[in-house]
């Protein structure tokens, strides 16, 4: 029986072809089982057949257990599509760095028809790196480890440097594939001498993934929250590229040109997601009632008054959150200042119904957050444009009791991938601000309210 999670062994043709265009197809399974119509989607766009994961930016509302299950069922595939493309190269022959291109969308799918086509060899030309430890004397290990983790440092500042100021691209290519190509590059150099072993090359893998995300800091290219958030992807991707190079060195030739196709595949990856940059809107709706009637309640959302209240510690650490808003004017057309930690947001206002109804759009929208570094730039593009504001609307809905509903609703673009990573955290800081502003339109309408009462009589 064959087990796609490993890369020991070879797989001829028509295996091979089986089990990678199952897993392939696969993936559909994952947006047709999600909420909402997803034979619909794929129907409507085309190029979501290529990239089928693109499906999952169009679920709205709250991130569920189906959403993170299909997260994680997408991990486990990219590890069973590289296991399974790896023994096929070992059997065609070919450079083990070929496998590396079978979890990069679109790219993926000529290199898993290639490797279906390609026809069997024979046995390696030179031997393995096993036969060659036989015959020589033990040598000291953790240099070549040491050699391998500096290969992962030099390469994870150059891919960043050159993916995001270059290319500008925050996508799978940055997220998925640098870390992996660094796990790849790392395993082969530390294991190029000798086999230091699978808990060894794992060892090296963190320690490149972990020194090469201090050194992004130390060369300002990337803050310290930012890269909290993304290791824990990276780092899973990191490991299974580790286990990769680790395969190339023992089970096929002992030739640099292996690692070095992976290298390839980041310019050409980043090229393609430049291209195809992806773009997830997602909307949110939350709900608070007052107890003020609806006029009240309408001069507290024009008030100017400091939004105050306890933060979350994504907040205290650099997240953008509202501190005030200000409204310029009056009626469609007017100006409203939202400033947040991070800067001032230029609204525009499109319905102006007073008493009833507030809308604006965002028409420069500010930093999504401010960079946990010891430099006062950083250059993180990331910060700016990759998670922005649309609209806003707050709806004054009259109560039987008195009071007043307010429905706040708001409109955003996520531009990064891997969507289902990054959407749980984006709607839970939208979530999160929002709650923060209700809660002081409350405070405030409440407390103006309650001195626009008449007092109680006296007691006699």
């Amino acid at each position: 029986m064959i087990t796609p999670f490993t890369f020991k062994g070879r797989i001829a043709r028509a295996p091979y072809a089986a089990w990678s265009v199952a897993l392939f197809l696969s993936q559909y399974l994952v947006v047709l089982a999600g909420p909402g119509d997803g034979g619909a989607f794929l129907q409507a766009n085309r190029l979501v057949l290529f990239m089928p994961h693109r499906a999952l930016m169009t679920i709205n509302g709250p991130w569920g257990l189906p959403q993170m299950l299909g997260l994680a069922y997408l991990l486990l595939l990219a590890w069973a599509l590289v296991a399974l493309a790896f023994r096929r190269a070992v059997d065609a022959n070919v450079s083990g760095g070929t496998a590396a291109f079978v979890i990069a969308p679109i790219i993926q799918i000529p290199a898993i028809l290639f490797l279906c086509l390609a026809p069997s060899g024979g046995a390696p030309e030179t031997p393995t790196i096993a036969a060659h430890a036989a015959m020589r004397e033990p040598v000291s290990l953790w240099p070549q480890a040491f050699l391998g983790v500096f290969a992962g440092v030099g390469l994870t500042l150059v891919a960043v440097a050159v993916g995001t100021l270059i290319f500008g691209t925050y996508a799978n290519g940055l997220f998925l594939i640098t870390p992996f190509v660094i796990g790849v590059i790392t395993g082969y150099i530390a294991n190029f001498r000798a086999d230091i072993g699978v808990g060894e090359t794992i060892l090296a893998v963190v320690a490149a993934v972990a020194v090469g995300s201090l050194a992004l800091v130390v060369v300002a290219l990337e803050g310290v929250i930012c890269i909290i958030m993304a290791a824990p992807l990276g780092l899973g991707m990191a490991l299974i590229g580790g286990v990769l190079g680790r395969a190339m060195v023992l089970l096929t030739r002992r030739s640099a040109r292996q690692p070095l196709q992976c290298l390839a595949l980041l310019p050409l990856m980043f090229s393609v997601e430049n291209l195809l940059p992806p773009s997830a809107p997602f909307d949110t709706e939350q709900t608070i009632a007052i107890a003020a009637p609806p006029d009240v309640v309408w001069q507290s959302i024009l008030s100017a008054d400091p939004i105050e209240g306890p933060l979350a510690m994504p907040f205290r650490l650099g997240v953008a959150y509202p501190l005030r808003g200000e409204v310029i004017g009056e009626g469609i057309g007017a100006t409203r200042l939202g400033e947040f930690s991070t800067g001032t947001a230029i609204e525009r206002m499109t319905e102006w119904m007073p008493n009833q109804k507030l809308a604006f759009v965002v028409v420069r929208d500010i930093p999504g957050m401010r960079e946990l570094s010891p430099y006062e730039h950083v250059h993180a593009p990331h910060v700016v444009g990759y998670f922005r504001t649309i609209a806003t609307s707050f709806e004054l809905v009259p109560r039987f009791d008195g009071g007043t509903d307010i429905v706040e609703r708001t409109s955003h673009e996520l531009r990064l991938d891997p969507v289902p990573y990054w959407l749980p955290m984006a709607q839970w800081i939208v979530r999160q601000n929002n709650a923060r502003v209700l809660a002081h339109i409350r405070a405030h309408a409440e407390r103006g309210f309650r001195g626009l009462s008449p007092a109680s009589p006296s007691p006699p």
